[in-house]
């Protein structure tokens, strides 16, 4: 996942938050070792921990070095280079290859998330600098430019979520530019209740489609968070003079449960 595609608030990543997921991984390892204990005999312990022991450093590696921004497909690249070594390996490794699997994606979990802790902790740009899609711009005109043009042209599900952040403000939308936009402002990225989505008033009734990935997972949202492309574009505008949620006529910023849960769209 590249910067553009990034969903995951930095919210999410304090460190309470960040102990409640990574004790999914964590007990899963310890149900595994006790599962290997149990089923294998006593001269495979030794092979069997260096699998174990080689492969949760790897995967978590490239869960910390990829896992955050991505390209995911480099866990799977470990998981075959691992698994056919293994397999050309006498007894007792060629037996103890698909281990490598559960091991692995273990391992990748844990690296996920503490990249994300430390994403979170560690800010790549300053809080001065515009961030537009991933690109970081001082000039704050050049930064509402190229953020309004390629919004224009921008489409969720070949690009991602459409972001642009000062320090902990941001504004997000998905959709394009057929279809509109469900947009949202967070006015501190840290605090999910600081999230607000762009409603139209009055509300319109019923609920229209959101096409959530190219392999046709749709999910439904309130017809009325659905924005026209130019009432998007006002909304940003509107974010670069108050790096905030500028009021919109016949548009209001609607908080609460309902924004934080289309945020996650």
């Amino acid at each position: 996942m590249d910067n553009q595609k990034s969903t995951r608030l930095n919210a999410a990543c304090g460190p309470r938050e960040f102990w409640l997921r990574i004790l999914i991984p964590a007990v899963l390892l310890i149900v595994l070792l006790m599962v290997l204990i149990g089923s294998r005999p006593g001269d495979d312990m030794v092979p069997a921990m260096l699998i174990v022991g080689v492969g949760l450093l790897a995967s978590v590696a490239v869960g910390l070095t990829t896992g955050a921004a991505g390209p995911a497909w480099v866990i799977y690249l470990l998981i075959s280079i691992e698994v056919a070594v293994l397999l050309v390996l006498p007894a007792p490794w060629r037996e103890l290859a698909q281990m490598c699997v559960p091991v692995s994606a273990i391992g990748f979990l844990m690296g996920r998330e503490i990249a994300f802790l430390l994403s979170a902790r560690h800010p790549k740009y300053s809080p001065t600098t515009w961030v537009v899609t991933g690109e970081p711009v001082a000039d704050v005109r050049a930064a509402k430019q190229r953020a309004i043009s390629r919004l224009r042209t921008w489409d969720s599900l070949r690009d991602g979520r459409f972001i642009v952040a000062l320090g902990h403000r941001r504004f997000e939308a998905w959709g394009d530019q057929g279809e509109g936009f469900v947009v949202h402002v967070a006015n501190d990225d840290r605090d999910l209740s600081t999230t607000h989505v762009l409603n139209r008033v009055p509300h319109q009734d019923g609920e229209v489609s959101v096409t959530l990935d190219g392999h046709g997972l749709v999910g439904w949202v309130p017809r009325s968070v659905k924005v026209p492309t130019s009432v998007a574009e006002q909304a940003l505008d509107g974010f670069f003079e108050t790096q905030g949620a500028k009021p919109l006529a016949g548009w209001d910023w609607e908080g609460g449960a309902q924004a934080q849960e289309l945020r996650f769209l």
